[in-house]
């Protein structure tokens, strides 16, 4: 009976057209935000049981490779995603255009990418260089753009598809095509893999000379339209998987991720905002979002598919620390990429026209010691950002100095002295200034810099994720704030006092203040914002040339100006949590 029971099953499986397909798991591997990092450096991690943080050494493109054959390994059906900011961050991509990385970068055997906003750094024509398509005429179009760079350089870039759906060219030969692919598909064992792109969409805010010839897609409802758009695509022509790539950053994926119609996407893979999800993001229609930090980590994401439908997923993220071995081969490529720049006799000019910054001592040359920590961990409030700040105002004698938040540091200071014993390198410094600006002073008006700075808090703690912009809040020195972080754009500002005076600072009041010029800059503009007065150059004696962040920070190391870790300055009333209590560094409203 049994036996009859189970011959009629079958048969009506197989004459309705039913077969047993075996599961299969595909391992999405997600690095990010690499910054163009070579070797090992110290990272502040966050405990997630204490709340707490410590210094560890973390990265390494040797150890990085390591676990990804690791991980290879254990699943060869294994796909490698490289997301976001990678051939900018470093003094060796900085002196190279990013040529340094692209050698090792390429050796990890790299499936699929996408660009971030820093990628577009060395300006639009070095970026249609380092992504360009090469085939047919299209050959000798880059051939003339080559000749354009000037100084002999080949631009150098990845050996892998890189996607973005979301920019466009509008100038020259091409206009109004797709700057890259939006999609991918790849076929692992019997699943089909279908990836889309985003990159960031902040490239026209951080200089509009960034994004000339380009077209970056703005808002919300643009990108949910473009997301299911490609996603309906991709499940149309057969995708068992959709993945979205993602260098828009973690707050924003999570606001697009919970507004996607359900089951068109299964995971958002998210970059730029160096977010560390321990645990997925989950949306009610079934959308996983995660990041992976940055270069500290790898990611690991196994999706388990049978007959066609998703059955299951799990997030790892794995610690890139000093526990993994290096693997020798890529140890020795990054070797040779770094050769130039330690050695004794180094001396380099950054290969960007308008920009006057010399590289004269090796990049491992100990500055100085701090025997405190120094970082730029806190979205409102860093104290490497005030400790700077502080240095700049006291220098320049101004009664107020600000210096840009960026989001990637080197976290410098003492614990101990295995791990970390406050020595500071010229390449930490490199790390922390990645821009070539200069520094200078001006005046401006309480009522301007007021705006400034509620449109800076505007940027960084919106609700609207689509308002952010940037990095985190600027640093600032010789400014008492209060402010609410739970506050509706516009109206975060309570008070703002000058520690010199005491006094209120009143919309009419004029103050001296100190900050940084980038190459490119309108008359009247301080730290990228307009509205400022009688604008100057900061003069270093020894040079005749304005002062560098980064030759300013070596002499106020050197001289003792970047005294006792800064910050506490800054009162937010609403009492939001912050980074490392909180998980996320900038608050994930």
């Amino acid at each position: 009976m049994k036996k009859t029971m189970m011959m009629l099953a079958l048969q009506a499986a197989l004459c309705s057209g039913m077969t047993a397909v075996a599961a299969q798991t595909v391992t999405f591997i997600q690095l990010n935000d690499l910054h163009a990092h070579l070797t090992p450096h110290k990272d502040l991690v966050r405990d997630p049981l204490t709340g707490e943080s410590h210094i560890e050494q973390r990265g390494g493109l040797a150890r990085t490779a390591t676990l990804i054959e690791s991980i290879r390994s254990d699943n060869p059906d294994s796909l490698l995603m490289n997301i976001g900011d990678t051939f900018h961050g470093g003094v060796e991509a900085l002196y190279s255009q990013g040529n340094a990385i692209a050698e090792p970068l390429n050796a990890l055997g790299i499936d699929v990418g996408v660009p971030g906003n820093w990628d577009f750094g060395y300006g639009p024509l070095v970026t249609r260089l380092r992504y360009a398509e090469s085939s047919g005429a299209g050959n000798r179009i880059l051939a003339r753009m080559q000749a354009l760079v000037g100084d002999g350089t080949s631009i150098q870039g990845p050996a892998f598809p890189n996607l973005a759906a979301n920019v466009s060219y509008t100038l020259g030969i091409g206009a109004n095509r797709q700057f890259l692919p939006a999609t991918l598909v790849k076929t692992v064992g019997e699943v089909t893999v279908g990836f889309i792109g985003l990159t960031s969409d902040i490239v026209p805010r951080m200089s509009p000379a960034l994004a000339v010839g380009f077209d970056f897609i703005q808002g919300e409802e643009a990108h949910l339209d473009l997301i299911t758009q490609h996603a309906e695509q991709l499940r149309s022509a057969g995708a068992d998987i959709v993945v979205v790539m993602s260098e828009l950053g973690l707050h924003k994926d999570w606001q697009l991720a919970r507004h996607l119609p359900s089951r068109l996407v299964d995971v958002i893979f998210s970059a730029h905002t160096h977010e560390v999800t321990e645990e997925p993001l989950q949306t009610d229609n079934g959308i996983w979002v995660v990041e992976a930090g940055n270069d500290g980590y790898l990611g690991r994401m196994d999706i388990e598919v049978q007959n066609g439908q998703v059955v299951s997923r799990q997030w790892q993220l794995l610690a890139v620390d000093d526990r993994v071995p290096e693997n020798r081969r890529m140890a020795a490529l990054v070797a040779k990429a770094r050769a130039p720049f330690v050695n004794r006799d180094v001396d380099m000019a950054v290969p960007m026209p308008g920009v006057e910054q010399r590289l004269n001592r090796p990049i491992d040359t100990v500055i100085g010691h701090v025997d405190h920590l120094l970082h730029r961990r806190d979205a409102l409030d860093s104290p490497f950002n005030a400790t700077f700040a502080e240095a700049l105002r006291q220098y320049a004698g101004t009664e107020v100095a600000m210096t840009p938040g960026f989001r990637f540091d080197a976290v410098i200071g003492y614990e101990d002295a295995a791990v970390a014993d406050g020595a500071v390198t010229v390449g930490d410094l490199y790390r922390l200034f990645p821009v070539p600006y200069t520094l200078g002073r001006a005046q401006v008006s309480g009522a301007t810099l007021a705006s400034i700075i509620e449109t800076q808090l505007s940027r960084v703690f919106s609700a609207d994720a689509f308002m952010h912009s940037g990095g985190w809040f600027e640093g600032y020195a010789g400014l008492a704030m209060e402010v609410d972080l739970s506050g509706e754009d516009g109206s975060r500002v309570r008070s703002l006092r000058s520690i010199t005076s005491g006094e209120d600072i009143a919309p009419d009041r004029v103050l001296d203040i100190a900050g940084c010029l980038r190459p490119v800059e309108l008359p009247g503009t301080l730290c990228s914002y307009p509205g400022f007065i009688d604008v100057k150059s900061l003069v270093n004696p020894d040079t005749g040339s304005s002062w560098t962040p980064v030759d300013f920070a070596a002499y106020a190391i050197e001289s003792g100006l970047l005294g006792e870790a800064g910050n506490g300055y800054i009162q937010d009333v609403s009492e939001t949590p912050r980074w490392p209590q909180a998980p996320f560094v900038q608050p994930l409203w």
